[in-house]
């Protein structure tokens, strides 16, 4: 025989329902736990023995920015000639996977037969702006070529700052 169900609400003879000193569930609390990390820049060093490689003497600005030197120069034309390559693979390879998505989707119709030729007008712009990534690649090495030929003169009179000593000639007959 089955006992009858306990009812769900307190009785309503004004007696107030004992109090249990059992947890039973609900009492789940974590332990919150708050960590923070604080960087002090202290005369210009960020904690990792100044500044990381390629951006010397920019303040964190693109490499080679300042134009003080040719060093400065090389900088900027190679930070550019990487970003551009990068993000020349990186279009080329979201324009396949945009041809390989979009040729999956039927017309209104439901017709599969003219998808592909739709895909590639769509992702056409996509291969443009990857061709022009990489043709940033070849001007910005072009800068720097044509650089180095058009200042060719001042840089081997620059030196590394400091005049170069003259060497006697020798005029040995034997």
């Amino acid at each position: 025989m089955t006992t009858p169900p306990y009812p769900r609400t307190a009785p309503s003879a004004g007696i107030a329902p004992p109090v249990s000193t059992h947890k039973t569930g609900g009492g789940f609390r974590p332990a919150a736990n708050v960590a923070f990390n604080k960087t002090t820049i202290i005369n210009g060093s960020n904690g990792h023995g100044g500044q990381p490689a390629g951006v010397q003497g920019t303040g964190g600005k693109i490499p080679g920015s300042d134009f003080m030197s040719n060093e400065d120069i090389r900088a900027f034309c190679e930070y550019h000639r990487k970003q551009s390559r990068n993000g020349a693979t990186e279009l080329a390879m979201d324009a396949d996977h945009l041809v390989t998505v979009l040729r999956t989707i039927p017309d209104t119709t439901g017709s599969l037969s003219g998808s592909r030729a739709r895909a590639r007008r769509v992702s056409r712009w996509l291969k443009k702006a990857a061709a022009a990534e990489k043709a940033k690649q070849k001007y910005f090495a072009a800068l720097y070529g044509t650089f180095e030929r058009e200042y060719e003169s001042n840089l081997r009179r620059v030196g590394k700052g400091r005049t170069q000593a003259q060497r006697p000639t020798k005029f040995g007959w034997r």
